[in-house]
């Protein structure tokens, strides 16, 4: 007789549900931040950053729904995978923040003067903290190019 896998969870528990709030919450404010500004290049550029939050809430709802298949918790866990886990979202919760925290600068640059210069050094800051932020393990740096031995010279004559 086949045995059926058990559906996904509908629900998280409360303590990873937190994590998916929070980062939700975060995701939601970026995007409120974005809909304030004129329309022009920084609107434009903080909607492309918030499409790739968008993204990273959704690896973060995944992760999350791992961690409670792990070990379902109400304040904290206990199993090390899950701990695990845990860190990686705290992680994000704290990007997701920042992302904020970015945009609320880039915006309050643009209301106050919109051809600012900063504005764009903020803009590519924000930009590559949003690449940063995604939840899967970096490339390992790359290796370094072994020495060129240099080869002697034989003087002739």
């Amino acid at each position: 007789m086949r045995r059926r896998s058990a559906p996904p969870p509908t629900s998280l528990s409360r303590y990873w549900n937190g994590y998916v709030g929070h980062c939700a919450g975060s995701v939601a404010r970026f995007r409120r931040i974005t809909y304030a500004l004129p329309a022009g290049p920084a609107r434009a550029w903080l909607g492309e950053i918030a499409q790739r939050l968008d993204v990273e809430l959704d690896a973060v709802r995944r992760l999350a729904i791992v961690g409670d298949s792990i070990e379902p918790a109400w304040f904290r866990v206990r199993e090390e995978p899950a701990k695990r886990i845990a860190q990686r979202l705290e992680a994000a919760r704290s990007a997701f923040a920042d992302a904020v925290s970015q945009a609320a600068e880039v915006a309050e640059q643009v209301a106050l003067d919109p051809a600012h210069s900063d504005v764009r050094a903020n803009l590519e800051v924000l930009s590559r903290q949003a690449s940063q932020l995604a939840l899967t393990p970096a490339p390992p740096d790359p290796e370094p190019e072994p020495a060129r031995r240099r080869r002697k010279r034989r003087r002739e004559g």
